[in-house]
């Protein structure tokens, strides 16, 4: 693959990620709500310009931290529905 070309991939990629965690500063994807417990909780309550310029200045690495807390967080949630289920 050539510069350019790597470089269109690796900023799609980026803006797939940044689209994907915009939406966690909406609500919570598993419960699909705002639980308390959650770090983005008070995030979640400002205004939706508020956390659009709160989003807008995390750096690459926030964003990796965020990406990385979420999928840890939904595969404990997800986990642990899948215990109650079995009970």
């Amino acid at each position: 693959m050539d510069t350019a070309a790597s470089k269109a991939a690796s900023q799609r990629r980026k803006d797939e990620l940044r689209a994907s965690l915009l939406s966690l500063t909406k609500i919570c994807p598993v419960d699909e709500c705002n639980p308390k417990d959650c770090p983005l909780y008070s995030l979640r309550k400002m205004e939706p310009m508020q956390r659009l310029q709160w989003f807008n200045a995390l750096s690459e690495d926030d964003l990796a931290y965020l990406a990385a807390y979420h999928h840890v967080c939904m595969d404990i949630k997800v986990a642990s529905k899948s215990d109650a289920n079995l009970s």
